[in-house]
């Protein structure tokens, strides 16, 4: 079975200089990574354990507010920070099926936040927002070398990262505690299959473990939770891009035995800028060309009931 390979980041991690040898390694372990499996750990990025506890935590205290606070700070289709219900983001083509989780998106640290309620949530989000985006560029570079590509293209189709420009975000994930009595589990999961939007992701995991990732040949595998690493996948937007060079792997999120405790997840969306177009970067005219906000509408306008 094919298993997900780990890149040590080395000098690309934060805060390093990288030096050029590094660079080309790196770039020579991602091209390898997202042409096959699509999805890959990274260990050495360089972004504290602490940071990342720290916003797990204050997570949790959000989940854990009364339904009816939560819900004064719904998201939408097109403002794309706040709350998000459970069953509001379905995900499932299977339609009796329910999808068990809750979420809270970060569009801009300086947007709506719960402030009188936590106060923390804001400042420590938009310190782990930060470094996930500086990390971001990091390996936009890397992926534009191992295109042969001018080593900013991708990072000039990124310049809003860190606000309004486009549609890259932050998101609490929250599935919350079931039954230990697997019988309770028909017509319920977690996250059902689906490919990501974006150019790249960022997946930071607790370790109850569950989610699966689709690899070439069909079959599932596991993305174990490994310490000090985050797992990075592509996006459709980035197989748009190169022409199915680098894969948007389909994934899921499963039950698993420790059902009976809350899982959480932080996940960082790397998106272009509203008004790129995006198209085959080889001319072969695989996709239609897509400006990368309407893109992001589009999919959100067909997963969200809000």
């Amino acid at each position: 079975m094919p298993s997900i390979p780990i890149i040590d980041l080395g000098e690309l991690g934060l805060p390093a200089q990288p030096s050029e040898e590094e660079w080309q390694r790196v770039a020579r372990e991602i091209k390898s990574a997202f042409q096959d499996i699509g999805f890959v750990y990274l260990s050495n990025h360089g972004i504290p354990q602490g940071e990342i506890d720290e916003v797990f935590g204050v997570a949790e205290d959000f989940f854990t507010l009364e339904d009816s606070t939560k819900r004064r700070y719904l998201r939408g289709v097109q403002t794309i920070q706040g709350y998000t219900a459970p069953n509001q983001e379905r995900l499932t083509e299977v339609s009796n099926i329910q999808e068990l989780r809750e979420s809270f998106d970060i569009h801009t640290p300086d947007g709506t936040f719960p402030d009188q309620e936590l106060a923390s949530l804001r400042p420590a989000t938009r310190t782990l927002f930060e470094k996930c985006s500086t990390l971001s560029s990091r390996l936009l570079t890397a992926m534009a070398i191992a295109l042969g590509l001018e080593r900013s293209y991708f990072v000039k189709r990124h310049k809003g990262l860190a606000g309004l420009k486009n549609s890259s975000s932050m998101r609490l994930l929250y599935y919350p505690a079931l039954p230990a009595d697997e019988g309770a589990d028909e017509g319920v999961t977690r996250c059902g299959a689906h490919t990501d939007y974006g150019t790249v992701t960022l997946l930071f995991q607790d370790t109850r473990g569950g989610l699966e990732v689709k690899e070439r040949g069909g079959s599932w595998v596991s993305a174990l939770p490994i310490p000090g690493t985050i797992l990075v996948n592509a996006g459709d937007i980035l197989q748009f891009w190169t022409g199915d060079t680098f894969r948007a792997t389909e994934h899921r999120v499963l039950l698993t035995s420790s059902r009976s405790k809350a899982r959480q997840s932080v996940v960082f969306f790397v998106h272009p800028d509203g008004d790129v177009v995006v198209e085959p970067l080889d001319g072969s005219g695989k996709y239609t060309p897509v400006q990368a906000k309407q893109h992001a509408i589009r999919r959100f306008s067909e997963t969200y009931t809000i």
